[in-house]
């Protein structure tokens, strides 16, 4: 690739990437359907043809931005993940970088919540196996099989786990509790892991 062919590449990167944030922005101030393609363009300064010339659709759009987060969201618990460490220390860790992750980008994590409970799932995604802690679904998937939690649906297993992280970073959010104090983190983890672990 020659000089010119990589700024080309790089100034289409940067106008994608900057479509992503605008429309997370927008989103979490509007909501799914409100998005205006028009509106989006005008907030991001670029053209409505340019925007179309990256997403054809809105849905389109919503799904790439989706799979973005999802992809860094899971890379940074995986990456908390060590194996030949116990499972307690991978669990705390990979939980932790969760919590730390929303803390730092509270947009990623409303739109998230957005996402996973509206009353639609769009099609691509549906068909794809791309999940919200798919790293730490999978470890408590082993964990169960040699009985290191207990004998609970994983999925029940998962809502224990990350349940009460999502109540308290809406507490977070609305300022009624500190995630960034490491003893409210430390109790909150403390507490997921009581839920599931074995006495």
């Amino acid at each position: 690739m020659n000089v010119h062919s990589f700024f080309i590449y790089l100034c289409c990167m940067n106008k994608k990437d900057l479509i992503l944030k605008t429309t997370l922005k927008l989103v979490n101030e509007y909501g799914f359907y409100h998005l205006n393609m028009k509106q989006l363009a005008a907030e991001a300064g670029i053209s409505a043809g340019t925007t179309y010339l990256y997403f054809d659709s809105k849905e389109k759009l919503i799904n790439e931005l989706y799979k973005k987060i999802i992809q860094d969201f899971n890379a940074g618990i995986l990456k908390a993940y060590q194996n030949d460490r116990p499972f307690k220390e991978n669990y705390f860790d990979m939980l932790g970088v969760a919590i730390d992750y929303y803390i730092e980008n509270p947009d990623c994590f409303s739109f998230i919540e957005q996402y996973t409970y509206a009353p639609f799932l769009f099609k691509e995604i549906k068909d794809e196996t791309l999940a919200l802690l798919e790293p730490l679904q999978n470890m408590i998937k082993e964990a169960k099989k040699v009985k290191l939690v207990k004998e609970l649906p994983e999925t029940l297993l998962i809502a224990l786990s990350y349940g009460p992280i999502v109540s308290m970073m809406k507490l977070f959010i609305a300022g009624k509790t500190d995630l960034k104090k490491e003893t409210t983190k430390k109790q909150l983890l403390e507490a997921c892991w009581q839920s599931v672990s074995i006495l």
